[in-house]
């Protein structure tokens, strides 16, 4: 039983529903004025089950006059001669203060009806002045709480029927005046529909939509899956996301694109789903609107195909892509021909951002761009100059692969004498003086270095004391020697001479010892041991009194007069090259250099021999090998310098000009990215 009352109720709903739609469609309609109230009572009284109803307009006097009426004679209305009387005084209480009400012979107010039944009125407006009133007759035995749902129907349908007298009231479009608009729709077509991008399209659609709908504000939302973001306010070069308007304004559309219907709120939040109550609260609050609309925008038909038996696929249900937001500040009522204009520009707006979201969805979008600004040059002309960059490029790359070239291995080094010798500490120490300084010309037996050894000193010391000790006690066994053979004490002079003899090989010992400990003294003084160039740099900061090791390096001397050579530095990587060209040649590798210190002058010498073993560079962390450069020391004349740096580079035969430019690249890719 209760399911069958479940399903009464929602028919008569949905029968309401339909009625009320009915009469909007009506309401945007060109209907003449009777037919159109005629269709309007109609199903204003079966919308509410009411016995009739009848409208009432001025035909231009003061007085209403009866318009249109649906069966008001079966009320008794024009059975009583005091019905009209007290008819229009309620009908001038509407008028005056334009607000809708019921009155009902028992409801203890002690109004006066015209009939037994219960009264409901609306007033109808014209450009904002009452000029009607809708009056409807229902069944006086409804119950109370039922008529505060009637008297807000009939004044929501009484809304649609004012929109229909404004539109009457609108003034006729002169031929020149639909030739501009006309102009205007179209140059709003050409602009939304001029580029593919959503940005453009959509703030074209919010400031130039705008002008066509005569609203004053509209905003467009472009819907993200779930996600509902507001792309464009009219009047504004940049939408704030944070901004708590952009907020409310999306977390309404987002509810009302969602829904899949259209919305409008014109001051009354009670015919509106639960969902969407709060969210526009919020957003009236902030925004300060009077009259709202939210038009949901879904995603262009597409063009259907027939399969192979030659039958259409069956449509899906189209996606929604965003929604439009209309909003009037100062009035709640939508102005005349806005829903018209809506539903026209909607589609465009849709297309325009339906087709700018495909258009960005493609894959990898730029390159085909790129390609296609390519194959448009080629067009005409341009087919000739593409035709000659390709041969010009082809004719580069055969040359970089076929035209030879030297291939060269570049390398770092110093200049230096071939002769060279180092001084080394003989004996631990501390470096007490210095005799020279660096670029000294020196000769052999030049002192260099004195070293102090405080324990060499001690023991020279101790030594040349027990030689004193040693002889004074030979003086005293002699004076004893002479006393005893005085007296002819055989025995005491054989004891003696033993005691002299002994004492004589520890005089000896002790001065061998001395002479070997003065020996080991004169050894810490350094000296020169070949002729030439004392090469050290700074010997006083780095060598006075500083301790060394015995077998330390203290100086370095270079014979300048005899040959010189490169002692260059090789990146490891470098070597394979180097290695296969002195196989390949017999003949030593040439190699070129230049002065640091004279960079504009060119010099010539010849590979002599290179390492065995890898080394750490000294200034650079890299592996490298060292090898050396025999040169002409007379080509360079007085520009030799010892340790003055050089940049060499060693011929390692032909290689293409292409290795030979871009061979390091190729090598980079070798060494990091092989598999």
């Amino acid at each position: 039983m209760a399911t069958t009352e479940s399903d009464s109720v929602k028919q008569v709903r949905e029968k309401i529903i339909q009625l009320a739609k009915e009469i909007e469609e009506h309401s945007r309609s060109n209907m003449p004025p009777d037919a159109f109230f005629n269709e309007f009572l109609k199903r204003v009284v079966g919308a509410v089950g009411a016995r009739a109803g009848a409208v009432w307009l001025r035909n231009g006097t003061a007085k209403l006059n009866l318009f249109a009426d649906v069966n008001l004679k079966q009320t008794g209305f024009f059975d009583k001669p005091e019905a009209t009387a007290l008819n229009q005084k309620l009908l001038d209480e509407v008028l005056s203060n334009g607000q809708a009400c019921t009155h009902s012979p028992n409801d203890g107010s002690g109004v006066q009806v015209p009939t037994n039944d219960l009264i409901v009125l609306a007033a109808l407006q014209q450009s904002k002045q009452c000029v009607g009133v809708v009056q409807i007759f229902q069944r006086v035995d409804t119950p109370q709480q039922a008529r505060p749902g009637f008297l807000q129907f009939v004044e929501q349908m009484c809304g649609y029927a004012c929109r229909y007298l404004d539109r009457q009231a609108a003034p006729k479009a002169t031929p020149e005046t639909k030739a501009k608009i006309t102009e205007q729709f179209e140059q709003f077509l050409l602009q939304l529909h001029r580029g593919l991008d959503i940005d453009e399209v959509t703030s074209t659609a919010a400031n130039d939509g705008r002008l066509l709908l005569g609203c004053d504000r509209l905003a467009v939302a472009v819907q993200y899956g779930k996600k509902t973001v507001i792309k464009a306010i009219s009047g504004q070069d940049a939408v704030h996301q944070r901004a708590n308007l952009v907020k409310r304004m999306g977390e309404l559309a987002n509810k009302v694109i969602l829904m899949r219907e259209p919305l409008t709120y014109n001051g009354k939040l009670d015919h509106l789903p639960p969902q969407i109550t709060a969210p526009l609260a919020d957003y009236i609050q902030e925004s300060g609107s009077r009259m709202v609309t939210i038009w949901p925008l879904f995603e262009s038909e597409p063009l259907l195909k027939p399969d192979d038996k030659g039958v259409k696929k069956l449509d899906k249900e189209k996606k929604p892509i965003g929604g439009l937001i209309i909003e009037q500040i100062s009035e709640s009522q939508p102005r005349p021909g806005l829903q018209e204009k809506i539903e026209s520009l909607a589609d465009h707006v849709a297309e325009a951002m339906y087709n700018s979201q495909t258009y960005h969805r493609l894959f990898l979008l730029p390159v085909w761009r790129f390609l296609g600004k390519t194959f448009q040059f080629m067009e005409g002309r341009g087919k000739l100059k593409v035709l000659a960059g390709v041969l010009g490029v082809a004719a580069l790359i055969a040359a970089l692969c076929i035209v030879p070239w030297d291939y060269r291995v570049e390398g770092e080094g110093r200049l230096m004498p071939m002769l060279q010798t180092n001084m080394f500490a003989p004996w631990d120490g501390t470096v007490a003086e210095i005799f020279v300084k660096g670029g000294d010309k020196v000769e052999v037996g030049t002192p260099l270095v004195r070293l102090r050894n405080e324990e060499l000193d001690g023991q020279l010391l101790a030594a040349r004391n027990l030689v004193a000790e040693k002889v004074q006690l030979k003086y005293s066994l002699q004076a004893e020697y002479e006393e005893a053979k005085n007296q002819g004490n055989k025995v005491e002079i054989n004891r003696i001479e033993g005691k002299i003899a002994s004492t004589e090989v520890e005089i000896r010992g002790a001065k061998k010892q001395a002479e070997n400990l003065q020996k080991r003294m004169d050894l810490l003084k350094v000296l020169a041991t070949k002729a030439g160039t004392i090469a050290t740099f700074e010997v006083e900061r780095q060598l006075l009194h500083r301790p060394v090791r015995r077998g330390e390096l203290l100086l370095e001397i270079k014979d300048e007069s005899g040959p010189w050579w490169l002692q260059l530095e090789i990146d490891g990587h470098r070597m394979g090259h180097l290695l296969r060209a002195k196989d390949d040649q017999k003949e030593p590798l040439p190699v070129e250099y230049v002065l640091a210190t004279n960079p504009e002058d060119r010099y010539e010498g010849t590979l002599r021999e290179i390492e065995t073993t890898t080394n750490a560079a000294v200034s650079k962390d890299r592996a490298v090998v060292r090898v050396r450069v025999d040169i002409n020391k007379e080509e360079l004349a007085d520009r030799r310098r010892i340790g003055a740096e050089v940049t060499a580079k060693i011929v390692c035969g032909k290689r293409s000009l292409g290795y030979v430019l871009f061979g390091d690249v190729v090598e980079f890719v070798q060494r990091y990215f092989w598999l």
